[in-house]
């Protein structure tokens, strides 16, 4: 007898046609966010020969700076972080969103579903289509420069380096995995919360979004402020002043993860009430 609740084979049915629904639907953002380091590069090729050929009538080929690049791929991150309010937006739709009810799945396991695919798959072909993109292009252009992924990890290598020389210094450890661990969590926290006000509010997703987390941002606020003034926490010296800093980030990335748990149990509320 099925599981009405989860079954494998359901399950991984259910999971296929969402992938090729969710490229299909969003296939014109995927290729502008996934391709907007080679959009750029395009649109800098073309500025660069058209100003050569105004200067001395003989045209430039030359690549965009890297600080430049750098700057396009925090503004795709970004617009990626944002589309997920669109992602899964159609299902408040009364027409899509009826038929999507009506696929032969069960609650929890959409909801598995989605959750997988905004905090693993979308991310990860992010990551593998721009990183794979630069990378070619590094090879195939000459004033490209060097790769962003080869970069991040001449920076990664020169972060733990200085954590190595500061740990012999500091009465306190500090690693790349504790460094790393708030990232991610503040990384699901954000990509849940845009999923999440997608499927809640039915129009104006994103505006409603901004308004939730200004007034967010002002409660936050606030209490920080009303227990930095409760607080008779007193650093006497450098080592109780590690520790502190080391307590706060552990406190921040806590309740950042029950924010993130909470967030993923908001979302599976509103699909299992989900009505039309």
């Amino acid at each position: 007898m099925q599981s009405e609740v989860f079954n494998g084979k359901r399950f991984f049915t259910y999971f296929k046609y969402d992938l090729m629904q969710t490229l299909r639907i969003h296939v014109k953002a995927a290729i502008l966010i996934g391709f907007a380091g080679v959009i750029y590069y395009l649109l800098g090729i073309g500025f660069n020969a058209i100003v050569g050929l105004v200067r001395d009538s003989h045209g430039v080929w030359q690549a965009p700076d890297f600080r430049g690049r750098i700057v396009i791929f925090v503004i795709a991150s970004i617009a990626l972080e944002l589309y997920q309010i669109r992602t899964y937006g159609y299902i408040t739709n009364r027409r899509k969103g009826s038929a999507w009810l009506m696929i032969p799945a069960s609650a929890f396991e959409k909801w598995f579903s989605m959750i997988l695919m905004t905090l693993v798959v979308i991310p990860v072909a992010f990551i593998v289509t721009y990183a794979g993109t630069d990378a070619l292009l590094s090879i195939v252009d000459p004033t490209y420069g060097k790769m962003l992924l080869g970069s991040a990890i001449e920076v990664v290598d020169q972060f733990q380096t200085n954590l190595a020389l500061a740990n012999e210094e500091y009465t306190t450890t500090w690693s790349l995995g504790f460094m790393v661990v708030p990232y991610l969590v503040g990384f699901c926290c954000n990509f849940l919360y845009f999923l999440c006000c997608g499927v809640t509010f039915k129009r104006h997703k994103l505006l409603y979004a901004f308004l939730v987390l200004f007034g967010i941002s002002i409660v936050g606020s606030m209490i920080s402020t009303w227990l930095g003034l409760q607080s008779t926490v007193e650093l006497d010296d450098f080592a109780e002043a590690e520790q502190f800093i080391r307590h706060m980030i552990n406190v921040i990335t806590v309740y950042t993860g029950i924010f993130a748990i909470l967030l993923a149990g908001g979302i599976f509320y509103r699909i299992k009430t989900l009505k039309h």
